[in-house]
C-alpha cells in the first residue's frame, strides 16, 4: 500500500497545514486511519472497504526483511497489525502488544509457539516500543523508520510508517474495492484551501460506510483538521460538531491536543521532547509518579524511589555490605562504594564490571577480559553453556583450568613435563595462586588483580580490579560508565550484546540462536524449581527481594536450566547457588539453602586441580 515515495518536496507542499514539529519534516510517511483510507509515502490517497489482510509495506534495506500487515474489522478498525522486522515479530492485536518468536526467556506459558506480551517500555536490541504521547511507537536499531499507532475502543484506528532517507523502492501487495452526513464537516475544511479538496470529499463518503465505527470516523476527520493546521476556525470546532470526544487521559492526566509526546516523570522530571502530539500532560509544576500504576500526579520532592522491585518514600534508606543509599526527589543519592566492582561470568550471563548485564550468544572461545600486560580467555562447552575451559595469561605465565584436562589428571599420578600441577599453593613473580575453599581458587597478581575461579560445580569467572585498571574484552571497559560497555575489539560501540561478543570470539564460530529450551522437559522443569526464588514460605523468603533484582535472577535461573544437557538438577543447583552469591555479595546469608534445595552433594563433586605453563620453557 506504501508504494511510489515520489518527489519529497511535492508530498511536503501537501502537509504545510500540519503543526510545526507534530511530524519530522525530513521523512517520508505512510498511513492508514479512517475505515481504509491509505496515503502512500508520496501522498497519493485512496480508500480500500474490506476485513482481509493488506500489506502495507514490504521490502529488503540494508540486507534486513521487513514486512507490516493491517487487517480491518467490518467496523473498519484495524483489528490485527503485523510488524516483521528483522526475524521478530511485533504483533498488535486486542490491545496487547506482544512480540513472538525464539529470542526471549520467561514465556507466559508452554505452548508450541513461544508468544510474550510486553509491557511498556520495552527494549529490545533490534527495536524499542514505548508510549509516545497517546500514541505507541515502535523504532527500529537497524532500520531508518519507526511505526506509530493509535489504539482505540474496539482497535487500532490509525497506524502511520516513518522513514529516514535514504530510502528508494518498496514492494507493493494491493487489492483494491470500493459509501452522508458525517462528511458535512467537509464544508469547514473549505476555507483551508486544500489541493486535493475533491479527493478527501471523496475519501469521506466511502470512509463513513454504515456500521462504521466511531473511532474508524473521527480518525478520518482528525487527519482532515491536521492538514488545516491549528491556525483555522476549523481547528476549534471539529470536536463541537462532530461526535468525536476528546480521548480520555488516565489517572488525573488532562489531555492536550499539541503538546511534549513524553510527559515529565519521576524517572526523568525534564524529557527532551521536541515534537508537538496529542498526548496527557499531568498539571503544570507536577510530574506523573511513574513508580506507582495508577498515573498519579506528585511534586518532584513527593517522589519515591526504586530498588530491588521495592518503592522507597523520601527519606527511606537502603543499607547494604558496600554502601548505604537515600533515597531524594526520585533517586538515590548514595555513599562512595567500599566494595570493589567485578565482572562476573556465570555460564551464558555476563555481568560487566560496570554493572550491565547481557547473554553471550554462541558457544565459542571469548576473550573475557584483558590489559597491557594479561588476557582472560574463556571457552563454552558445544555441548553445553557452560565454561569449558578458561585461561589466564599474566606476563606469558599461563594458569590453566579445564574440565577435560581436571579428570585426567585425576585418573593419573600428576606427573606433568611443561605443567605444573597446582593442588594446595603456586607463586610466580606477578601471580600467587591458592585454594581459597573446596569449590573456589583465588589468584592474585601484582598489579592488584584479582581472579576468584569457581570450579565446582561448573567453572564460573570473578574477576575484581584496582580502580587504576583499564580492561577491555566481555567484562567492559571499567571506567563507571556502560554506555561504552559494548565496546568491540575495534573499538567501534556497539548497541546490542551480539555484535559486541563477536568481535571478542577467538578462532572460528558459529552464532547460531540459541534455542529458549532444549527441549520441553527442561522447560516444565526451569519453570517449576526456578519459582523457589520467589516463593514466600521458601528458603529464600526472607530476602525476597530486598537488595537483589530478582527479576533478573529469575530470568537467569530458567535461561541456565533451558540450555543444560549435564543433569538438570546440577544446573539448577548451579543457578541457585550463584542467586546465593548476589546475596551474599550484598552482605546477606541465606542459610543452608543447599539441604533445602537437595544441592548438598555439589558442595565439593570432585577435587579440581589448576595447572601453569610457563610459555618461556615449553
Amino acid at each position: 500500500m506504501c508504494c511510489m515515495l515520489g518527489s519529497r518536496s511535492g508530498y511536503h507542499k501537501e502537509w504545510t497545514g500540519y503543526p510545526d514539529k507534530l511530524f519530522q519534516t525530513n521523512s517520508y510517511v505512510c498511513k492508514t486511519f479512517g475505515s481504509g483510507v491509505f496515503q502512500t509515502f508520496n501522498g497519493t490517497l485512496f480508500h480500500v472497504k474490506s476485513t482481509c489482510p493488506f500489506t502495507l509495506t514490504r521490502f529488503t534495506f540494508a540486507g534486513v526483511d521487513c514486512s507490516i500487515t493491517v487487517q480491518r474489522e467490518p467496523t473498519g478498525l484495524m483489528n490485527r497489525v503485523v510488524i516483521l522486522v528483522n526475524k521478530v515479530t511485533t504483533i498488535l492485536q486486542n490491545g496487547v502488544v506482544s512480540v513472538e518468536g525464539n529470542r526471549y526467556l520467561l514465556p507466559i506459558k508452554s505452548t508450541k509457539i513461544l508468544v510474550f506480551k510486553i509491557t511498556l517500555p520495552f527494549d529490545h536490541t533490534y527495536q524499542h516500543v514505548y508510549q509516545y504521547g497517546i500514541y505507541i511507537m515502535l523504532k527500529s536499531k537497524v532500520l531508518p523508520f519507526s511505526v506509530t499507532w493509535l489504539s482505540s475502543s474496539g482497535g487500532i484506528s490509525s497506524i502511520s510508517v516513518s522513514w529516514q532517507p535514504p530510502l528508494q523502492t518498496v514492494e507493493l501487495d494491493l487489492v483494491l474495492s470500493f459509501q452522508s452526513k458525517d462528511c458535512e464537516v467537509m464544508s469547514y475544511a473549505k476555507e483551508c484551501r486544500l489541493s486535493k479538496f475533491d479527493t478527501y470529499m471523496q475519501l469521506c463518503l466511502q470512509n463513513m460506510f454504515p456500521k462504521v465505527n466511531i473511532n474508524a470516523k473521527c480518525a478520518f476527520i482528525k487527519e482532515i483538521v491536521y492538514l488545516c493546521g491549528n491556525k483555522t476556525h476549523l481547528w476549534s470546532l471539529w470536536r463541537k460538531i462532530t461526535l468525536c470526544q476528546e480521548p480520555s487521559c488516565p489517572g488525573d492526566l488532562t489531555y492536550q491536543e499539541l503538546g511534549p509526546a513524553f510527559p515529565p516523570t519521576c524517572s526523568n522530571p525534564q524529557p527532551n521532547s521536541d515534537a508537538l502530539i496529542n498526548t496527557c500532560l499531568p498539571p503544570a509544576g507536577m510530574v506523573v509518579n511513574d513508580r506507582a500504576d495508577d498515573f498519579r500526579s506528585v511534586r518532584v520532592t513527593d517522589c519515591p524511589c526504586v530498588h530491588g522491585g521495592k518503592t522507597y518514600a523520601p527519606g527511606q534508606s537502603i543499607i547494604s555490605k558496600c554502601q548505604s543509599c537515600v533515597c531524594k526527589e526520585g533517586k538515590w543519592v548514595c555513599s562512595p562504594n567500599a566494595c570493589p566492582p567485578r565482572c562476573i561470568i556465570e555460564g551464558q550471563v555476563v555481568t560487566t564490571f560496570d554493572g550491565k548485564q547481557y547473554s553471550l550468544p554462541g558457544k565459542c572461545t571469548y576473550v573475557a577480559a584483558k590489559g597491557l600486560s594479561w588476557t582472560v580467555t574463556i571457552k563454552f562447552s558445544h555441548t553445553d553453556m557452560s565454561i569449558e575451559e578458561m585461561n589466564l595469561d599474566v606476563y606469558n605465565v599461563c594458569f590453566y583450568a579445564s574440565v577435560f584436562l581436571l579428570r585426567m589428571l585425576i585418573s593419573r599420578s600428576c606427573h606433568c613435563s611443561t605443567l605444573i600441577c597446582v593442588w594446595t599453593g603456586f607463586l610466580t613473580e606477578h601471580a600467587t595462586v591458592f585454594w581459597q575453599s573446596s569449590m573456589f581458587v583465588q589468584v592474585r597478581t601484582s598489579f592488584g588483580m584479582k581472579m576468584q575461579v569457581q570450579v565446582s560445580p561448573e567453572i564460573q569467572l570473578y574477576l575484581y580490579m584496582p580502580p587504576t585498571e583499564r580492561t577491555k574484552g566481555l567484562c567492559g571497559t571499567y571506567n563507571n560508565n556502560t554506555e561504552d560497555d559494548f565496546t568491540t575489539s575495534s573499538g567501534i560501540i556497539e548497541n546490542s550484546a551480539r555484535p559486541f561478543a563477536s568481535s571478542w570470539t577467538v578462532g572460528v564460530c558459529s552464532l547460531d540462536d540459541l534455542p529458549i529450551c532444549m527441549n520441553t522437559n527442561n522447560e516444565i522443569f526451569a519453570e517449576d524449581k526456578c519459582a523457589q526464588l520467589t516463593n514466600t514460605s521458601g528458603v529464600f523468603a526472607s530476602f525476597l527481594p530486598r537488595l537483589i533484582r530478582m527479576s533478573v535472577c529469575l530470568q537467569a535461573c530458567v535461561q541456565r536450566i533451558c540450555q543444560c544437557t549435564s543433569g538438570l538438577q546440577k544446573c539448577l543447583c548451579v543457578a541457585l547457588g550463584n542467586y546465593a552469591k548476589a546475596c551474599a555479595s550484598q552482605g546477606i546469608d541465606v542459610g543452608d539453602w543447599r539441604a533445602a534445595s537437595s544441592c548438598s552433594k555439589y558442595i565439593s563433586l570432585r577435587t579440581i586441580g589448576l595447572t601453569l605453563l610457563n610459555r618461556t620453557t615449553a
